[in-house]
């Protein structure tokens, strides 16, 4: 190891070891040499552990693995990170405690021998300090922008320093916009060009005008409004100068309110004659010593009559609650408020008045008891109307239907009760006819009737509209069903209403309580679900029947899960084929939908499409099926598959869209298949009344190479006079015709249909062919075309064509 070199003399060796900051000496290899007293402090241990060791004993990871490739780096290159630089780092202490500290070291070359001075400051009280410093920042900026009033510090020279978010919501600017502006960007004119000589006067030594003061002062909002605020300046002294720290309140309410009171002759005319509420002041005995205008007004009587009367006179009933309140106000805390509610008595009637009490002083320091009362009897009654509006229908007043059903259980003390859902029958006509001023009055007469023709006791309900309900108690069904029909008679005497005397009718549904449900609600719906079959029915009522509500329900289902299922293609389009009867070849396919729906199972198509024209999806089911024909059909050409055309079933309410046509087109454009590859089928009611959309349709049509055929021929109202006129070019005899024509009847019946077409030149299919001897008497009868199972069943499309 190599030793100090003596000729550092004594005076250096006193000087490393008085210094204050520790001092390391180490060789060129980061042998420590020499360990000052101040090191020994530092690192907490002895120079002669830690003389002839290596330096990285005091440094920890990853210093200690890294200083070796520093201290080779230096001496090779002359580049340093610490060296002649001076760095903070960490330290290790003996005890393996590890601190901050800054550390200088230089490099010293002395006969030839590369030595190192560190020379390492303590760190710890600094970062200690400096973590204070920090959090008290911290906290101060959390202070500084949670200050409802705005605060803004400016330099010297009134440059802006800081804008705390108060403020930016009181100038309207974000603080990056103003600050390094000068303060006067927030102050109108004159204050603006004075600013600079009042900073400049009180910097010269002059008499400060706001500083320390504070002063009712204009600001100047971002968008140019100006508005009263309250400004008071403090001057603070900082290692980085002089500033100034400026709170801005915001007086624009506080000068509304002195606005207010300026624009009155006198306080009391202001605050006190000319409040809508009541005032009064009591003196130490409850004595009435004054009394507002208003408090005259609601009591309804002069200040004559009421000076010197005891408040509690006014209270009609127990004077006792009053008087313990006045009692404990009296005895209260200054400016204290005691909160109370009474019935007051004023000539001829009673009132509710919200009190506010208050122990005030006088002019001459006694003690009075301010009292500010507000009249709530119409809050009262708005409440109490409230609440009878949230459980009663408005325009009758009887029962909603959430207030029905929950009272239902409670009203109930017998075994059996009828539940009546009555609904008027075009009352909307009347609506129409005589407005609704008319209707509603019908129905404020129908509460009235129902009151006077149920026996009691009875509950009633409007649930909306022109329905009502009914829960009475019942014994039979049969007396129910008399009830029904006696309400219905009462119902039907006319309404002279003005000028008008009409006469509606209504219809009663009818379920009973608790023999077709436990469950008020489900019982409801019950007799809601009769109303049809109610209808239906000679006299209007009807009860609610299983098999009744289940079509009902079945038809809700079938609706709900149409549209889904055209959303999620759940609907597969089948084709079965058209035969040429003396070749029995196929010479074309008519497309038939078919529905298999994961929740309802195999739904008909004579179910489903009835209900699509009812719910206007007719058009959409047709260009699902037209789409899904033409997705098809390109397939096949794709595939060099021969084709025969398809027939498509057009629904009676889609043949006369005027945007039929220009959809069928676009399809075959688009997919770029031939129109002669598709048919179209119609039923007759389609054509018996010829609208000009449909004789249009039709030419263009059959001009395109679209045959077009008269679907379920002689179910309609067939006219021989129309068939001759129409261009089409098909007629299909319906299945029912085929179904008879072994008879003698059904036969004729057949052949007339095939020698009116062959009159008219049209082609014939016979639909619904299943037997053998059916075939043979339509051969014989010269009926050349047909289709049904006899030749196949329908088909999945892909599983026919591909």
């Amino acid at each position: 190891m190599q030793e100090m070199p003596e000729d550092l003399g004594l005076l250096y060796r006193a000087m490393m070891t008085s210094a204050t900051d520790a001092i390391v000496v180490i060789d060129h290899n980061g042998i420590i040499l020499h360990f000052s007293s101040s090191a020994e402090v530092l690192f907490n241990c002895k120079a002669n552990e830690c003389i002839g060791k290596s330096v990285n004993m005091l440094m920890p990871e990853p210093f200690r693995t890294e200083y070796v490739s520093y201290l080779n780096n230096h001496q090779k290159t002359g580049n340093a990170s610490i060296i002649g630089r001076g760095r903070d780092v960490i330290g290790l202490k003996s005890d393996g405690t590890e601190f901050p500290m800054h550390l200088s070291a230089c490099p010293a070359r002395i006969k030839q021998s590369l030595y190192y001075i560190g020379i390492y400051h303590d760190l710890s009280d600094y970062s200690k300090k400096l973590s204070e410093k920090l959090q008290i920042e911290s906290l101060h900026n959390a202070l500084f922008d949670a200050a409802v009033d705005g605060i803004i510090t400016i330099n010297k020279t009134g440059i802006i320093d800081s804008f705390n978010k108060a403020a930016e919501r009181l100038f309207g600017y974000m603080k990056e916009e103003v600050i390094g502006q000068n303060i006067k960007v927030l102050m109108p004119s004159p204050y603006r060009e004075a600013h600079d000589g009042y900073l400049h006067n009180y910097a010269m030594g002059g008499t400060a005008q706001i500083i320390g003061i504070g002063r009712d002062v204009s600001g100047l909002k971002k968008n140019g409004d100006i508005f009263p605020m309250r400004l008071s300046v403090g001057k603070a002294l900082t290692e980085d100068g002089d500033f100034y720290i400026g709170v801005c309140h915001d007086l624009t309410s506080y000068q509304d309110a002195l606005l207010q009171l300026a624009t009155a002759e006198q306080r009391y005319k202001s605050i006190v004659e000319c409040q809508g509420q009541i005032i009064c002041r009591l003196d130490s005995n409850y004595n009435i010593t004054f009394a507002n205008q208003t408090f005259q007004t609601v009591f309804n009587c002069n200040e004559d009559e009421m000076l010197g009367l005891k408040l509690i006179n006014f209270i009609p009933d127990d004077k006792i609650e009053m008087q313990q309140v006045l009692l404990e106000v009296a005895n209260s805390e200054a400016m204290q408020q005691t909160h109370f509610k009474s019935v007051m008595l004023r000539k001829g009637s009673k009132f509710n008045i919200e009190w506010w009490f208050t122990r005030v002083q006088d002019n001459t320091g006694s003690t009075e008891i301010q009292g500010f009362g507000i009249d709530i009897s119409e809050k009262e009654e708005a409440i109490r109307q409230a609440t009878f509006l949230k459980n009663h229908d408005a325009l009758t007043g009887l029962l909603n239907i959430d207030a029905f059903t929950q009272s239902f259980d409670n009203w109930t003390t017998a075994e059996h009760y009828a539940i009546f859902y009555l609904d008027y029958n075009h009352l909307n006509l009347i609506n129409n006819r005589f407005g609704f001023n008319i209707g509603d009055k019908i129905l404020v007469e129908t509460a009235k009737r129902l009151k006077i023709a149920l026996p009691q006791p009875a509950l009633l309900c409007r649930p909306g509209a022109d329905e009502f309900i009914v829960a009475v108690e019942i014994a039979t069904s049969t007396a129910a069903k008399q009830l029904a029909q006696s309400i219905l008679d009462s119902l039907k005497q006319p309404y002279f209403i003005g000028e008008h005397k009409i006469k509606v009718n209504a219809k009663i549904g009818i379920a009973l309580f608790p023999d077709d449900a436990v469950d008020i609600g489900t019982v409801i719906r019950q007799a809601e679900s009769a109303l049809p079959k109610a209808k239906q029915s000679q006299n209007n009522v009807a009860f609610y029947d299983l098999d009744f509500h289940s079509s009902l329900q079945r038809r809700l289902d079938v609706e709900q899960r149409l549209g889904v299922a055209l959303d999620e293609n759940l609907l597969q389009v089948f084709l079965q084929p058209k035969v040429d009867l003396l070749s029995n070849q196929t010479i074309g396919y008519e497309a038939l939908l078919r529905w298999q729906d994961p929740i309802l199972g195999s739904v008909s198509p004579i179910e489903f499409i009835k209900i699509a024209e009812e719910m206007s999806l007719a058009i959409q089911v047709d260009r699902y099926v037209l789409k899904t024909v033409f997705q098809t059909i390109r397939r096949s050409i794709d595939q060099d598959i021969r084709l025969l055309p398809i027939a498509v079933n057009i629904t009676s309410c889609h043949f006369g869209d005027a945007a039929l046509i220009d959809y069928i087109f676009t399809l075959s454009n688009k997919l770029d298949v031939p129109l002669e590859l598709l048919d179209l089928e119609v039923t007759e009611s389609v054509l018996l009344e010829m609208s000009p959309q449909v004789e249009k349709n039709l030419q263009w049509l059959r001009q395109s190479g679209i045959k077009i055929s008269i679907d379920d021929f002689g179910t309609g109202y067939s006219s021989l006079s129309y068939i001759r006129k129409l261009a089409v070019d098909t007629l299909k005899i319906d299945k029912s015709f085929i179904d008879e024509i072994t008879d003698e009847t059904g036969q004729k019946l057949v052949a007339a249909v095939i020698a009116i077409a062959q009159a008219v030149n049209l082609d014939v299919i016979a639909e619904g062919v299943e037997t053998k001897q059916q075939l043979d008497i339509l051969s014989k009868l010269g009926c050349k075309k047909g289709q049904g199972y006899y030749f196949a069943r329908p088909k999945f499309i892909d599983d026919v064509l591909f």
